[in-house]
């Protein structure tokens, strides 16, 4: 949300300025009137801790997920961990290797994002119909009717970002 609304602010700011971002470097200069010189190096140091910070916690979501469901402890020495990690590793290199702009593998990638909600919700309303998972416990049918919504609705955004994707 943060990152969104951060996003948004700057989209509005620049394009009511009528300067475009296509580039990295465009970003930078943005920074210009208020960094000065120094504002390649400010924006270069800031993106790579912004990476840096977010690299892992985006490498471990996936054998995270898989150890809640299997067992509910991490083992990231055991195989299916490595696995999982090195096709993260590998999909998150395939941008910049064929030497793709960066600002659109971003845009991609938060494309990309919508595929994955309704993967996260289902698996929730699959969990909550779980016996085994849930033994005494029961949940109130607002938190289906919720769930469901957010299906109905994480599938409806899905769709729009395979049509975007499709378009683009």
């Amino acid at each position: 949300m943060i990152s969104g609304t951060i996003m948004a602010v700057a989209c509005g700011a620049l394009f009511h300025e009528g300067k475009i971002v296509t580039k990295v470097l465009d970003m930078a200069n943005t920074l210009e009137p208020v960094a000065g010189k120094w504002a390649v190096s400010i924006f270069f140091f800031g993106a790579l801790s912004a990476g840096l910070s977010s690299i892992f916690p985006c490498l471990l979501i996936a054998p995270l997920l898989v150890a809640d469901y299997q067992s509910g402890t991490l083992d990231t020495n055991s195989r299916q961990f490595r696995i999982i990690t090195a096709f993260a590793c590998v999909v998150a290199l395939i941008g910049p290797a064929f030497g793709a702009n960066p600002i659109e593998i971003q845009i991609l990638s938060q494309v990309f994002n919508v595929f994955v909600l309704p993967l996260v919700v289902l698996s929730i309303i699959l969990m909550l119909h779980n016996k085994k998972v849930m033994k005494d416990y029961k949940t109130s049918l607002g938190v289906y009717i919720g769930l469901y919504s957010a299906l109905f609705f994480s599938i409806l955004i899905s769709y729009t970002g395979v049509v975007a994707l499709l378009d683009y």
